[in-house]
């Protein structure tokens, strides 16, 4: 089968294409996942650098003790809200060129309320304050950015959420971007980090990247 077919075939399955309604009439919960799976492991346009070869999904570098900054990570780590009725999620991780570059992403499908679990992280972005863990090889602090940033100002499928935190991961600097996109009963996932810094462009590169694919749009 061409990989356009299988876009197609997910794209009804996942968002229902042009109407963006769940469509499940002939699909498992296992064919679903296997589809969503598939489309990861076949991207096209990753940003210059990225393996195309992706691993399985992606886990925080840190422990967390805030909630709500808990629940952005919990997204992208293949723990997706619940506040809508979760059919199936998958995940994988992407390596990038650059000091310590990954990004991880998750889409999560829903039989209905894909916006109340969207709505859901859009809440724990205003409640997280900070994520701190201290240990004796310097400790790991990040904070969520003062100021917005290019990734606060994405725009894709029916509502995008994101933020960018920043600060320190066991003593060396450390940036990481957050994405969240709803796309009808479909919800993505997307953190971008590297040592240093993090190139908005290539998050919002990503971003668009797993949204296009599991909307039917990529080429």
């Amino acid at each position: 089968m061409s990989v356009s077919a299988v876009a197609l075939i997910a794209c009804a399955a996942l968002a229902g294409c042009g109407a963006r309604t769940a469509i499940y009439a002939d699909v498992s919960v296992a064919r679903e996942q296997a589809r969503i799976r598939e489309l990861l492991r076949d991207l096209p346009g990753l940003p210059d650098g990225f393996s195309a070869r992706p691993r399985e999904g992606w886990s925080p570098p840190f422990r967390l003790g805030d909630t709500d900054c808990k629940t952005l990570l919990d997204a992208v780590a293949g723990r997706p809200p619940s506040a809508g009725e979760l059919r199936t999620h998958a995940e994988a991780t992407y390596y990038g060129d650059r000091v310590g570059e990954l990004a991880g992403a998750s889409v999560a499908s829903y039989a209905a309320g894909a916006n109340a679990s969207f709505d859901a992280l859009g809440d724990a972005l205003d409640g997280c304050a900070r994520m701190v863990r201290r240990n004796p090889a310097g400790g790991t602090t990040l904070a969520l950015a003062d100021q917005p940033s290019a990734v606060d100002e994405l725009e894709l499928g029916d509502g995008t959420a994101g933020t960018r935190l920043s600060g320190r991961l066991n003593g060396y600097p450390y940036d990481m971007h957050v994405v969240f996109v709803q796309s009808g009963q479909t919800l993505i996932s997307i953190v971008h980090a590297a040592m240093g810094s993090a190139d908005p462009a290539r998050t919002e590169a990503l971003a668009r990247a797993v949204t296009a694919r599991m909307t039917g749009e990529a080429e």
